[in-house]
């Protein structure tokens, strides 16, 4: 019986040492994510840039492995609306919240602006929440963002080239 005991306590005191708490598992997904590349391009304006999907990709089966969830919502009383003479300006604050799901009293909160204009509201506010959520996520995960004009970029992209 003694031996029983031992195995019991071990088995208790493994399972109790692998649980990561929120910060290790942020820091175990700001290890692994890879790069983005602002592969789009905006032919209106002429820039080229990266989407919310492209992060979402990235991250999600992150975020899944670690047993963390990320969810965002608005401060109700943080929102200002200016209609200037063809366009809306919408500002707000945005609130987002990680949560360790293996111990959901375990989390962090953030706040960010979200900005945008538009002639349409609903546009304002639409590019106002894509860009504040994607530049978020790629600030807070440090996913680099890979831009191909850059021309610090291109030489590192020429040099890698020639090195494989």
């Amino acid at each position: 019986m003694v031996k029983t005991k031992k195995q019991v306590k071990k088995t208790t005191s493994k399972s109790t040492s692998t649980k990561l708490n929120i910060y290790r598992k942020l820091g175990l997904i700001q290890a692994k994510v890879s790069q983005i590349f602002k592969n789009k391009f905006n032919k209106f304006q002429n820039y080229e840039y990266f989407t919310e999907y492209q992060a979402l990709s990235i991250l999600k089966p992150l975020l899944e492995n670690q047993k963390l969830t990320l969810t965002f919502s608005d401060d109700p009383t943080q929102i200002t609306t200016e209609k200037l003479e063809k366009e809306w300006i919408i500002k707000y604050l945005k609130k987002a919240t990680i949560t360790n799901s293996e111990e959901p009293e375990e989390n962090l909160t953030f706040h960010l602006w979200a900005l945008g204009q538009n002639i349409d509201i609903a546009k304002a506010k639409g590019s106002a929440e894509t860009y504040a959520i994607k530049y978020f996520l790629t600030k807070f995960f440090l996913i680099p963002v890979v831009d191909n004009l850059d021309p610090d970029n291109r030489n590192i992209l020429t040099k890698n080239k020639q090195l494989s």
